[in-house]
């Protein structure tokens, strides 16, 4: 390239119309990864009041926000935020890096000590989860595939964004696998993780999960049902209809509010399910779309814990 065109691209590339479009973009992503955090942590505390409780919506899709259903958030958050804190410090200590042997570490403070909560004490976590962190052995049997990985592992995206696909499906395995190493957890938590990250890159839900389709259905046949437009959503524990009901109640809605109230209110394990689905939510729309009074209740928390802060900065000092 001669020195003349050379001139010519980089007056370009530093013209105030290009700028401008990057800084916008730059924006949105990071928009994409608060909103993604926060959601994370607004599902939770909407969804714990009901969780282990009946519906106050009926679960046959479209669903229908009608009657007595919660809509106003709480203070108090569960271990789904509390695991999403300890993993976070855990990748700002380590420079962003999955380290298992840190991640327990940082677990177990929550679990025996209470640390990352807001009354000193865990609660909330399943057997898979408290077996995993008392004997050092992650469950790895089908009755083990419940969903306390997943409620924690959208802090990962955000950390490896800029990272490989590889990268990323490595560090979301060895991460879930600090509690749950059966293979339909891993591969649940991977492709959480894979949908997150086309969502802050501007790509839309159904295209995402189409995406996410073609490149990891089969590899096990239980995950298939992930991809599966539910006749009934599920809110058990397990993390293949966890994952399924969270992409499909947001398929279904069209705002943030819509999609974690729509989730909460479905009952059962309401915290979690509301959790990734606000996930979703967020990485869909930004942090700037959340509903105001779900947006200060998420920066109560964030402003608590610097591994979560750093992404907030402009939002905490306003």
């Amino acid at each position: 390239m001669s020195n003349e065109n050379f001139d010519r691209v980089s007056d370009c590339l530093h013209s105030q119309e290009v700028l401008n479009v990057l800084n916008e973009k730059n924006f949105a992503i990071k928009d994409k990864i608060k909103g993604m955090i926060a959601g994370n942590i607004i599902g939770d505390m909407l969804g714990l009041p009901l969780e282990r409780k009946k519906g106050n919506i009926s679960p046959y899709p479209p669903l229908n926000l009608k009657g007595d259903y919660i809509s106003k958030i709480g203070e108090i958050w569960s271990d789904d935020t509390s695991m999403l804190i300890a993993l976070a410090t855990s990748l700002f200590e380590t420079g962003g890096n999955v380290n298992p042997e840190n991640e327990r570490k940082h677990y177990l403070k929550w679990f025996l000590n209470g640390y990352y909560t807001l009354a000193g004490k865990s609660f909330g976590y399943g057997e898979t989860t408290k077996q995993a962190l008392l004997t050092g052995i992650a469950g790895n049997n089908r009755n083990t595939n419940g969903n306390g990985a997943l409620m924690r592992s959208c802090i990962l995206t955000a950390y490896y964004l800029d990272k490989t696909d590889r990268a990323l499906e490595e560090a979301s395995a060895a991460s879930c696998a600090v509690t749950h190493g059966h293979p339909v957890s891993i591969f649940t938590n991977i492709i959480y993780n894979y949908i997150l990250k086309q969502l802050i890159y501007g790509i839309s839900l159904e295209d995402s999960m189409k995406m996410a389709q073609q490149k990891y259905s089969g590899v096990i046949n239980d995950i298939n049902e992930i991809f599966e437009k539910p006749v009934f959503y599920t809110t058990t524990a397990y993390c293949v209809t966890t994952l399924q009901t969270a992409i499909f109640v947001n398929l279904e809605s069209t705002n943030f509010y819509e999609a974690v109230v729509k989730s909460a209110n479905l009952g059962g394990d309401a915290d979690t399910v509301a959790a990734v689905t606000g996930a979703i939510a967020g990485a869909t729309y930004g942090f700037t779309e959340i509903y105001e009074p779900y947006r200060k209740a998420a920066l109560k928390v964030i402003s608590k814990f610097q591994a979560l802060k750093i992404f907030f900065q402009e939002d905490l000092n306003d």
